[in-house]
């Protein structure tokens, strides 16, 4: 088929991505938020796809310079009305246009005709964005959301491999490097006479660019991408309209990591410390007691898992899907910063972290605190989390989870406010809470006479509980009621009269205690008579 004919059809052509059009010599990237300019928007024999485009930018591109030679435009269908009018315009423009169905995913078109191009080239089919790079293009974009920047990944020649959507605050550094696939010459020799490129091959320091007004470039943070000691790539953050935000540094290094283990899956190298999806899940179902990728001496280290909840239902399952999935790409970006071996799975209803090698409460606790933090900013604002404790080695991970949800369920089931608990804070309660569920279950243990307590006078209930949950400290137990401690007093001798029990006897404490925490599990949901605040 001819290029003049598809061009002179009536109405859109779509595009078959395993037969490219004619002409078609390789693939390249249309600039996000295109706007006329002098210079030619492309090569001939290249097919533009245009991610993303807009109405506006979908016609400035028709109306480039070069705009003719192209061997196709390609863009995402819009509403009939604006399909037509587009389609027009390229027609008068003699522009080859092309159309993605609406099942159709830029991905899976661009892996496509990558291939097709292959085959029919000797020539590099595509000077855009890798085939098969979707995981890259989505964590650019995780990383866009936690960093409040726009993102390009570049390797270690300055070739663009992946990068987020733009806006309007896109400076000429960030235009030109995608638009070229490539940093443009002269701002690469600015950044190498600033020294950024040498501080940014030495560390995984996280390098801050200051605002270059003269120069077109806008502030930036910067990350080299490392696999040992070997740097891959660099990741750049341009800043936008606002400032970066609080973790943008942790989340940006956390970021680098992640995405070092993906230019390594790229080059067909080994990478040990990816983990296969599910080894998790059995791991802390205690089924395996074993991951590939943590063995020998990490496996034989302390560990903690963290528990993840979105604290609220979700309209429907595949919304509540969606929102792990991107509750699960917060935190694996942030607890990458913390280890480059942590693992993050979704199971049932509840996103998990594995934190292998760990010995310290207080480093897991503060960047636990910056997941949550970024999560319900960009995620939802519900999201709680729940740390497990350190348990000696790998195989006993389960144990560790098993606390984490036991004090997850314990906050959202008594409507704490807390975003992030630590189980072993909540212990004593959770004990407490197992104790009195075992005498619940055993309706022989249970006093009748403090269960008429209960119903019959709950001020003087209210009061028993308040004391005996204080340590047995009338004067704390008068604060906490806000009452004269006279009051206190009178109350508790009016409860061991009626319940005919003595409050200096250990034994007998207890078992009231418990029984009247039993009470109040049992009527949390139908409206509790004993005052819990």
């Amino acid at each position: 088929m001819k290029r003049s004919d598809e061009r002179s059809a009536p109405g859109p052509q779509l595009l078959d991505p395993d037969r490219p059009p004619a002409g078609a010599r390789r693939l390249a990237l249309a600039e996000p938020g295109y706007q006329v300019r002098q210079r030619p928007i492309g090569e001939a024999g290249d097919l533009l796809l245009a991610i993303g485009a807009d109405q506006a930018s979908a016609t400035a591109l028709i109306d480039a310079p070069g705009a003719g030679l192209l061997a196709g435009l390609v863009l995402r269908q819009f509403d009939e009305p604006t399909t037509a009018a587009i389609t027009r315009r390229a027609q008068q423009r003699d522009v080859a246009l092309y159309w993605l169905s609406p099942e159709q995913s830029w991905n899976q078109v661009h892996r496509a005709l990558a291939e097709a191009l292959a085959e029919d080239s000797p020539e590099p089919a595509s000077a855009g964005l890798p085939a098969g790079d979707d995981d890259l293009a989505e964590l650019a974009q995780t990383i866009a959301t936690l960093t409040g920047g726009l993102v390009t990944i570049e390797d270690t020649a300055a070739r663009v491999l992946a990068y987020s959507r733009s806006s309007d605050d896109v400076d000429d550094l960030r235009r030109l490097s995608i638009l070229g696939r490539s940093g443009p010459p002269e701002y690469l020799a600015l950044l190498r006479d600033w020294g950024i490129y040498d501080r940014l091959a030495a560390s995984e320091e996280v390098v801050e660019i200051a605002e270059h007004p003269e120069s077109g470039v806008r502030r930036r943070l910067a990350v080299g991408i490392f696999a040992g000691r070997r740097q891959l790539g660099t990741i750049w953050v341009q800043q936008g309209q606002h400032d970066f935000g609080p973790h943008a540094q942790q989340a940006l290094l956390g970021a680098a990591r992640l995405t070092a283990a993906h230019l390594v899956d790229r080059r067909g190298q080994p990478n040990r410390a990816r983990v296969e999806h599910g080894q998790l899940s059995g791991l802390l179902a205690g089924r395996s007691r074993r991951i590939t990728g943590l063995e020998g001496r990490v496996a034989e280290r302390p560990c903690a898992v963290v528990a993840f909840d979105l604290g609220a239902e979700q309209p429907d399952r595949a919304a509540e899907r969606l929102m792990l999935d991107s509750l699960t790409g917060v935190i694996t970006v942030h607890a990458a910063a913390l280890r480059r071996d942590s693992v993050t799975e979704i199971i049932a209803d509840r996103v998990y972290l594995l934190l292998p090698g760990v010995e310290s409460e207080p480093a897991i606790d503060r960047v636990v605190r910056a997941m949550v933090d970024a999560a319900r900013r960009h995620v939802q604002p519900s999201i709680r989390a729940a740390i497990g404790p350190i348990v000696a080695e790998l195989s006993a991970a389960s144990t560790s989870r098993a606390a984490a949800d036991l004090a997850l369920d314990h906050i959202l089931r008594t409507g704490s406010r807390a975003a992030v608990t630590r189980f072993l804070a909540l212990r004593p309660e959770l004990v407490v809470e197992a104790a009195s569920a075992a005498v619940a279950q055993r309706p022989e243990l249970r006093d009748a006479a403090l269960d008429d307590l209960v119903k019959a006078d709950p001020e003087v209930a209210e009061t028993l509980m308040k004391y005996l949950d204080s340590g047995s400290a009338a004067q704390l137990t008068a604060d906490l009621l806000d009452v004269h401690v006279t009051t206190v007093r009178y109350r508790l001798r009016k409860a061991e009269s009626v319940l005919g029990i003595d409050l200096t006897d250990p034994a007998q404490r207890l078992a009231a205690q418990l029984q009247l925490h039993s009470h109040l599990a049992n009527a949390r949901d139908t409206g509790m008579m004993i005052s819990t605040q």
